[in-house]
């Protein structure tokens, strides 16, 4: 009775240093998902903001060239609605990559706990 009582304990002390392996890779794996792509997601903003640096200054051209106060008006209308679609479709994207980053860093590590709570269940039913 006693070595299988030590057979059990053995087997139980193996799956969980199993388990706990199984998911430090599974966070580590998460981990590098989400380093490249909060990378991805710097470069967006980076490159956005370059966008918008540049269309600011054309804009500026555009409106010191104005001949008369409505034609200046109109191109302040112009560049306000344009940057306010810029910061709205910028925004969108940003957060697509946020939601896909956070779903796609997240997922490893779910998957490990899924299994560890199946096989659990199994030895539970055994």
């Amino acid at each position: 009775m006693a070595q299988k009582n030590t057979a059990s304990f053995e087997k139980l002390a193996q799956n969980s240093a199993d388990a706990g392996r199984e998911y430090s890779e599974a966070c580590m794996k998460s981990g590098t998902i989400f380093m490249k792509g909060f990378e991805d997601i710097m470069g967006a903003v980076v490159s956005l903001a370059q966008e918008s640096a540049e269309k600011n200054a054309r804009f500026m051209k555009e409106a010191m060239s104005s001949k008369t106060l409505n034609e200046f008006a109109d191109t302040q209308t112009k560049i306000a609605q344009e940057s306010y679609d810029d910061f709205v479709s910028g925004a969108t994207k940003i957060t697509e990559l946020s939601v896909k980053v956070l779903t796609e860093s997240a997922d490893p590590v779910s998957q490990q706990v899924t299994e560890v709570v199946k096989k659990a269940s199994g030895a539970m039913a055994a």
